[in-house]
């Protein structure tokens, strides 16, 4: 059975296919047909079974929710104050006639309704090769239940936003549970310790689509943790878009920083190798970090204090 809606809001479709608690999988076959979307997702050119990315937040509204999260906002309570981080400019006299241009960072407070994280799904789609050597794309595997229902519904509107259409399987469970998994979601920079003026050019394609007033702020962060000299740097590639990670890996202490979305610069203790294993979600979870350090006035000696 092919699915071509554009979204769905229940399973009752996949309840007179699959029995309650029959484990199945999401996905397409006929992956020629999608050529063209799966360099934009982030898949290698040619067809390598076994790779795995979360899909970047472009296609719309489902891929934003399942790479970036929402939040939940609440109209129905006062409103509260918020900060956003700015560069401010302003002129100093020196002497009688002379100016000098100077600036700060700043944190400028607005009013907002409050607002609850939802963390997002980050479900990651697999390239895989079926027993009659047919390409497929396909999801992690569902067991048909209660529990698993609103992530269910999910991952068909993602591939419903993504491809414009999917199916569901059942055969061979056991082979593609045992898949090997080589996950895309990281691009890691050569190894050792990296000036600022090479970093900034590695970063400069991703600083350039924040917003500019945002991309001072970013930059001098960046420079900020470069500073003490990290030897491992990890860019985001698909639905992990936008974030950076800067290591120390002889003291075990990495810093993520998101150029585009939050509000904190991330620190983990756990080793690069386990960390590239998680889903986003995983990393995001609180329990995960070691801190989190606000970007707000004090972030310049917490980092201090971390990094010295």
């Amino acid at each position: 059975m092919i699915l071509t809606k554009k979204r769905i809001r229940n399973i009752k479709a996949l309840e007179g296919l699959i029995k309650k608690g029959g484990k199945f999988f999401v996905g397409i076959k006929n992956q020629p047909k999608f050529s063209d979307v799966l360099p934009k997702i982030g898949f290698s050119k040619n067809f390598h079974s076994g790779e795995s990315i979360l899909p970047p937040a472009v296609f719309g509204s489902i891929s934003l929710y399942n790479a970036e999260g929402k939040n939940k906002i609440h109209k129905d309570k006062p409103m509260e104050t918020a900060y956003r981080t700015a560069e401010w400019h302003w002129k100093e006299w020196r002497g009688r006639y002379d100016t000098v241009e100077q600036s700060k960072l700043v944190d400028v407070p607005y009013k907002r309704y409050p607002r609850t994280f939802i963390e997002p799904p980050s479900i990651e789609i697999t390239a895989y090769l079926m027993d009659n050597k047919e390409q497929a794309i396909i999801s992690p595997i569902f067991e048909l239940n209660e529990v698993n229902k609103e992530k269910i519904i999910h991952t068909i509107n993602l591939f419903l936003e993504i491809f414009g259409e999917c199916q569901f399987f059942t055969e061979n469970l056991e082979e593609i549970i045992k898949l090997p998994i080589k996950r895309l979601n990281w691009r890691i920079l050569p190894p050792g310790q990296m000036p600022w003026a090479k970093l900034r050019e590695e970063i400069k394609p991703l600083v350039n689509v924040a917003p500019k007033g945002n991309q001072a702020v970013i930059k001098y962060r960046l420079e900020k943790i470069n500073k003490y000299k990290p030897d491992f740097a990890a860019i985001g590639e698909g639905g992990f878009r936008g974030y950076i990670i800067l290591g120390f890996n002889l003291r075990n202490i990495y810093t993520l920083e998101s150029l585009y979305y939050g509000n904190a610069t991330y620190i983990f203790g756990e080793k690069w190798e386990e960390l590239s294993k998680k889903t986003k979600a995983e990393i995001l979870n609180q329990n995960l970090q070691t801190d989190r350090i606000i970007h707000r006035e004090g972030w310049d000696s917490k980092i201090d204090k971390l990094l010295q």
